[in-house]
């Protein structure tokens, strides 16, 4: 009798996810609610919702386990905003709802309720970094300038041209990386602590408290800083890094084209291994913001969703282009990507996938 060899599931993309090819390229990525916002080269800001009335769903099987049930409507087209004249650069989630993006034609603008307004334009400069925090306060960057609007409204010029701009979870400190360092500012505080070191620092993060701050340069040191040390700490990596994020469990991951590497104080730094079939996790990367769960791409240009410590993973997309963006919606609850061909899509992943584990986190069934 022969017995046929078991089959791995299907990608949870092909089972709970939805998808469409763009003729252009992605360059930002950003969640508004349960709508996934991807900033297009051609000016374009397309919003790909992650739930329809008809959405394929999870439910509890009687006896045990989890049933999908199968999408029983079309997902609706992606909506296209014609935001900028140029290239889409940079988003940002806004607190108040809807998302702020900067252009290569010099306009921040805020999207918002089906309509766009601008709310500030700077001649001749590229908006690459954009930011938006608690009770209007937004920031955007062209050159050396950094623009906040808003209660802190005001001008500030760094040592070198501004390469990003992040906002902590409070929306009351805004780290602001650049070419030669990373100065954190934040409102009514005059000193802004800096660190300086070669190369423009594009990534920065916060941990989900804001109480630590890690910001990196490709091909350069990744430096963190916390409150409670008031110091910063380098750390080094033998990957150029050009993905970042902290867990919701406060594990630093740091994501390059040559791998993935974790990273606490206890630990030091150590590799992210995925798998027992040859799978090596490479960049881009994001961090579940409850579950302790990491997000990743791999070599042959998959989407899987592991755990730190466990070898575990969730097959979420299968091979092909390679993806350019990750980002969990902020409840955690849906994956959107981007792909190097164009390609953008989100995957629903709801809490009832995982079992209920110590600490409020979730293993994978």
């Amino acid at each position: 009798m022969d017995v046929a060899a078991a089959q791995a599931p299907p990608p949870l993309h092909d089972l709970l996810g939805v998808s469409f090819v763009f003729n252009t390229t992605v360059n930002a990525l950003v969640w508004d609610g349960d709508v996934a916002c991807f900033g297009l080269a051609d000016g374009a800001v397309a919003r790909l919702t992650s739930q329809w009335p008809g959405a394929p769903r999870l439910v509890p099987r009687p006896g045990g386990g989890i049933e999908i049930i199968a999408s029983a409507a079309p997902p609706p087209p992606p909506v296209i905003i014609g935001a900028h004249r140029t290239p889409t650069l940079s988003l940002a989630a806004d607190p108040l709802g809807g998302v702020v993006s900067g252009g290569a034609d010099g306009r921040f603008l805020r999207l918002a309720d089906g309509s766009v307004m601008q709310l500030a334009e700077r001649a001749r400069r590229r908006i690459n970094a954009v930011a938006a925090g608690r009770g209007g306060r937004r920031a955007f960057a062209g050159g050396r300038q950094v623009d906040q609007l808003g209660p802190d409204q005001k001008r500030l010029t760094m040592p070198g041209p501004v390469a990003s701009l992040c906002y902590d979870p409070s929306g009351l400190h805004l780290a602001i990386g650049y070419d030669g360092g990373v100065s954190l500012e934040a409102c009514a505080i005059r000193q802004a602590p800096r660190f300086e070191a070669p190369g423009p620092f594009r990534l920065i993060c916060w941990d989900a408290d804001g109480a630590r701050v890690a910001a990196a340069a490709p091909g350069g040191c990744v430096a963190v800083r916390s409150r409670a040390e008031d110091v910063w700490r380098t750390i080094d990596v033998p990957i150029r890094a050009t993905a970042m994020g902290f867990t919701s469990d406060g594990v630093l991951v740091i994501a390059g084209a040559e791998g993935v590497y974790l990273w606490d104080a206890p630990g030091g730094a150590r590799p992210f291994a995925i798998g027992f079939d040859g799978r090596q996790a490479v960049g881009p990367i994001a961090c579940h913001p409850r579950l302790g769960l990491v997000a990743c791409a791999d070599r042959a240009g998959g989407v899987v969703l592991g755990r730190p410590g466990l070898r575990d993973v969730m097959l979420i997309r299968d091979a092909g282009s390679a993806p350019v963006a990750l980002a969990f919606a902020r409840n955690g609850e849906a994956l959107a990507f981007a792909t190097m061909d164009g390609e953008a899509g989100t995957v629903l992943l709801p809490d009832l996938l995982f079992r209920p584990a110590q600490g409020g986190r979730g293993d994978m069934k």
